[in-house]
């Protein structure tokens, strides 16, 4: 009964959609319902011999790229640019059948009124779906605590993934790990300036995911906490444990939650994006590198440690399509200082990684961006 409403409220969204459609028009209808259509030529290297594909993405992010490709298909007509239009309505049509559809995009111009419309002519559609690595990868755009903001971001990541596509793109360890964002304290550390509390509701999983690894960091603290928490939730009881999480004894607990996280991704493959990038790519990993050695550091990438310094260096990797003209690779240096006289946290049984972002004295940590600059100088000015 669900999906029968559910189609029906679809169907408002993409008028002429038939019951016996594809899955796929659906999830255009979908695409329609919350005015995220944008459309993309495949590249001409990708081109089929039976004609020019138009790329329709569904669900793109870190961990997956899923997009809707329009097969053997012919444009009349412009897309009209959103930032002239200063914004952009849109509604849709679809007729036709298998070999010969026709999809009429109206759009209205936000700005003028004013209202234009392109045909795309195809003869197939269908989904394109492919899971990524994600582990390796850095956003930074909240200071402080960018250790947990970027763990946050991870879980939301193959939340997001879950929630849109469904348990068929997940593993079973990250159906575990996806838990995390509901619990509100580790959520709270949010890697974006808007809460996330809405788009991942509080549940009580959350906080049995939480309670699994803190048993598996030996972390008895915060499990005390924990279960108090689930038996008493309150607001004052979050934040305690929102500022827990930044507490020197949680760097076994950060630790084991990263390791779970990169072993999940690690099962899947990297983004492939041509000879030509991964040479490009290669190269300034290589320069990274090269920067830090010469500061006398040692290791390989991407960690390093010279004395109290520990770098670890994470990547900004564009999508292999709907990018593929404005290709960036960003690299990111993440800055980790301990003072030799600053003790581990008390249930660190293996050294945890960027100990410098837990707060405490004799802890301080930094995030470099690669701009050109000597690493090795800005780390000594912060010495």
């Amino acid at each position: 009964m669900e999906a029968v409403k559910v189609r029906e409220e679809l169907s408002e969204y993409l008028d002429g959609l038939q019951e016996q459609m594809p899955l796929a028009f659906w999830k255009l209808a979908e695409i329609f319902k919350y005015q995220v259509f944008e459309l993309c030529e495949e590249p001409e290297e990708k081109e089929e011999e039976s004609g020019k594909s138009y790329l329709i993405p569904y669900m793109m992010n870190d961990a997956i790229e899923d997009y809707l490709v329009l097969e053997n298909c012919r444009m009349v007509g412009e897309v009209a640019a959103e930032e002239q239009a200063g914004g952009l309505e849109l509604s849709a049509r679809i007729s036709g059948k298998e070999g010969a559809y026709v999809l009429v995009v109206r759009q209205k111009s936000l700005l003028h009124g004013e209202e234009t419309v392109f045909t795309l002519h195809f003869e197939k559609i269908r989904e394109s779906r492919t899971c990524y690595q994600y582990h390796e990868i850095g956003h930074f755009w909240m200071e402080g605590q960018e250790q947990w903001r970027r763990l946050v971001y991870m879980a939301g990541t193959i939340y997001d993934k879950f929630a849109y596509v469904g348990e068929e793109v997940c593993t079973e360890g990250e159906l575990e790990l996806l838990r995390l964002v509901e619990f509100a304290p580790f959520r709270n550390w949010s890697p974006v300036r808007e809460s996330l509390e809405e788009k991942y509701p509080a549940t009580y999983e959350g906080i049995a995911c939480m309670e699994q690894f803190a048993v598996m960091a030996q972390d008895r603290g915060y499990l005390a906490l924990l279960r108090l928490y689930r038996r008493f939730p309150s607001r004052s009881l979050e934040r305690w444990l929102t500022r827990a999480l930044t507490d020197p004894s949680r760097e076994q607990l950060y630790e084991t939650i990263l390791q779970a996280v990169e072993a999940e991704s690690g099962t899947y493959e990297k983004r492939d994006y041509g000879t030509a990038f991964h040479q490009k790519i290669a190269e300034k990993r290589k320069q990274a590198e090269q920067k830090l050695i010469r500061a006398g550091f040692t290791g390989t990438y991407p960690e390093y440690h010279r004395g109290e310094f520990e770098v670890i260096i994470l990547e900004e990797h564009p999508f292999t399509v709907m990018e593929w003209d404005h290709f960036q690779f960003r690299i990111y240096y993440m800055v980790s200082q301990v003072k030799r006289q600053t003790t581990i946290g008390r249930n660190c049984h293996r050294q945890a990684r960027n100990r410098g972002f837990f707060r405490g004295r004799g802890r301080n940590s930094w995030i470099f961006t690669e701009d050109g600059k000597n690493v090795a100088d800005r780390i000594r000015k912060k010495m």
